[in-house]
This record gives structure tokens, sequence and C-alpha cells, in this order.
């Protein structure tokens, strides 16, 4: 189904435009790798053309208020897999879609090795217990731990 990069962009840019309300101007979807082919986590958020200053969340797993399947999770995970060098390559464990109502889409990767670090820790270590929550939620977000 997910063949070419444009096919997967188009998919993920249709996507969160169909998720959106009517009246918007700034969409962002940031996907974490959690593991491969196996787990993501995604936000996603929006302003709107009325307030340029608070997001507001929205899903591309909803239509109208009712739960549907996007499956751009398993675009994601498809250009992952167009985009290894090799079997062993790991080219990005972030990813950050942003597109505006007037039809702009632009897509950043990174690799974050503390992001990487974390989900290579046991969740039943002490190293991981003793991990602070602040430190977790930077981790987890696109700049990452300064």
């Amino acid at each position: 189904m997910f063949d070419t990069i444009d096919g997967i962009y188009n998919h993920i840019g249709q996507a969160m435009f169909d998720a959106l309300p009517n009246k918007w101007d700034t969409a962002t979807l940031m996907l974490l790798m959690d593991k491969v082919n196996v787990s993501v986590t995604m936000s996603q958020k929006y302003l709107d053309k009325n307030d340029s200053k608070n997001y507001k969340y929205f899903t591309v797993n909803k239509r109208n208020g009712l739960a549907y399947e996007s499956k751009v999770s398993d675009a994601f995970y498809a250009l992952f897999n167009i985009m290894k060098k090799d079997k062993d390559d790991v080219p990005w464990n972030k990813v950050r879609v942003e597109i505006t109502s007037e039809g702009y889409f632009s897509i950043d990767f990174k690799y974050d090795e503390d992001f990487a670090w974390y989900k290579s820790l046991d969740i039943h270590s002490q190293e991981y217990e003793d991990l602070d929550i602040d430190d977790i939620n930077k981790i987890k977000s696109w700049d990452g731990l300064p």
C-alpha cells in the first residue's frame, strides 16, 4: 500500500487534513518511533484561524468524533523501512510533519540519541525508576535534552 515516499507523504498529509476542523491555520504531527514496526507515539495539534497562540489537539484516528483507522502509523513504518540503508540502519526515531491550510507541507526527521537510550532501558530497572519525569518529557519532545 505504501510503496513510494511521495505516496506516503500524500497519505500522511491527507489524513491530517481530513481529521482537522473546517477552520484551522497550521497543524503539526510529531511521531516517536518507540519500537520499529510495533509501536509509535503520536501527538497532534493545530492552531485555528481565530487563535494563533493556543494549540488545540486532534487525532488522525478520529473522523467526526468517531474512531477511524487512518493507517498513518503503517505509513510511518513503511517510510522508516524505505529510508533504511541496510537492515541494521536506524535513519530516524523522531519525525515532525507540519501542514498549513494554504497547502504547505514540511517533514523533518531526526535521530535523537537520548530518546534511543531511553527506549533501550528496561522498564523494571533502577535506572528507569530513577528518571525524573521532567527529563522524560524533554527526551520525548522534539528538541530533546539540552
